[in-house]
């Protein structure tokens, strides 16, 4: 009787360790949290960018960057088992729009969380919802004091900083021209991040003893003639430049028309070698951007060199040099190995808890590396600045980011 009673269970151990085995399976597999942006073959990934709107011309670009590098995971095999699905939400530059579409990507059709954010009127608007959320925002492609101040697990700057682009720019120039107390011109566009950049210039110029004079302009202006005159009565010994490519374009050739060959530097964002052609070169003889980023061509570091035969196998050989294309590009680089260190069971819960403890980001030479620590959510802070060279049509750097580390230390 003992023998008879014990054979069954001899003959159905081997069924029962294949159920076991399929759960463990389906476990390690991976479970769809939709709530979350989360399937079994996708994870959700939101952009809030402008892509028909006034500053279309760089963040559209901003958003080509992000997409291609994704693209690249995802022909890779994606993560985890999983490819990354990128909502990309227009906004037009408008914070009514923004703050629809910020709720849509929340929870109509949710994701695991937003990077972009471009608009800085929105980000003042939406920074206590977002800091108050559960849909972290990974890579912004602007920082204000609003959303980044206090430090929160809920953001991660992803640009270059309004203060350490002033102050970079600033010392620059300042030790260029051999300065004693630098006279300085802001001029930007009617927008929260204007003045706030504006404010970090007066607050480096003041330091040496200078003075710094805040000019706007509409962002969708035509003709800055008016700004150039005041420019002639301040006769700054340089200038800064705030705002979209054509604020660049029109203030350098209105300088040019005058016959104004003062030096100026313009932005991260206003680094697009479309932007110098349109300047023609004699307005642009003057002109320089600042930048944490390097452009693709711009030299032969690894990172540089992976970014630039991949924007040439897809076609986008013209794009790469274009600086909002490479902010992109590591924003994706951000998110994907955020999501790598979440492993098969990934949610916005545990994206939060991981991105808290902080990380570090290196781009093999597109940047100088920077970290973020549960203190410090700045995102890159070394620069230097480039010039665009007509004869190769390519751009150059005006030393290295060790040069500048001295300004933003």
């Amino acid at each position: 009787m003992t023998d008879h009673n014990r054979k069954p269970s001899r003959q159905y151990r081997p069924f029962s360790i294949l159920l076991i085995a399929a759960f463990c399976s389906l476990s390690a597999w991976g479970q769809d949290a939709p709530q979350d942006g989360v399937y079994k073959d996708r994870i959700d990934w939101g952009l809030l960018m402008d892509m028909s709107g006034p500053t279309s011309a760089s963040q559209g670009v901003w958003v080509n960057g992000f997409r291609d590098y994704m693209r690249k995971i995802n022909e890779a095999g994606g993560i985890n088992g999983r490819k990354i699905n990128v909502l990309a939400e227009d906004n037009r530059f408008n914070p009514a729009t923004d703050k629809i579409a910020f709720e849509k990507l929340v929870s109509q059709t949710p994701v695991i969380a937003i990077s972009g954010m471009g608009n800085s009127v929105s980000q003042v608007a939406l920074a206590s919802t977002i800091k108050a959320g559960k849909v972290p925002i990974v890579g912004t492609y602007t920082a204000t004091k609003a959303l980044s101040e206090p430090v929160t697990p809920m953001v991660y700057n992803g640009f270059c900083g309004y203060k350490q682009m002033a102050q970079a720019g600033v010392g620059y120039h300042v030790d260029k021209l051999k300065l004693k107390t630098p006279k300085v011109v802001t001029l930007a566009i009617e927008t929260a991040g204007g003045k706030e950049y504006h404010d970090y210039v007066a607050e480096a110029v003041s330091k040496l003893g200078g003075s710094a004079t805040h000019l706007t302009v509409k962002v969708t202006a035509v003709d800055v003639t008016p700004q150039i005159l005041e420019i002639m009565k301040i006769n700054p010994d340089f200038i800064t430049v705030y705002g979209v490519s054509n604020t660049a374009i029109l203030t350098m050739k209105g300088l040019a028309q005058y016959g104004l060959k003062i030096p100026t530097f313009g932005i991260t964002y206003l680094g697009a070698p479309q932007m110098f052609q349109s300047m023609g070169g004699e307005a642009a003889a003057n002109y320089k951007f600042i930048s944490c980023f390097t452009p693709g061509g711009a030299d032969q570091t690894p990172g540089n060199k992976a970014l630039s035969q991949y924007a040439d196998t897809i076609g986008r050989d013209d794009m790469k040099q274009d600086i909002n294309y490479v902010a992109g590009w590591i924003a994706g680089q951000m998110a994907a190995e955020a999501l790598t260190k979440l492993g098969k069971n990934p949610t916005r819960a545990r994206l939060i808890e991981s991105l808290s403890k902080g990380f570090k980001v290196d781009t093999k030479g597109l940047t100088a590396p920077f970290a973020y620590t549960p203190t410090s959510n700045t995102g890159p802070v070394v620069f230097k600045l480039f010039g665009y060279d007509f004869a190769i049509n390519k751009f150059k750097a005006y030393g290295d980011f060790a040069d500048y580390e001295k300004y933003t230390r």
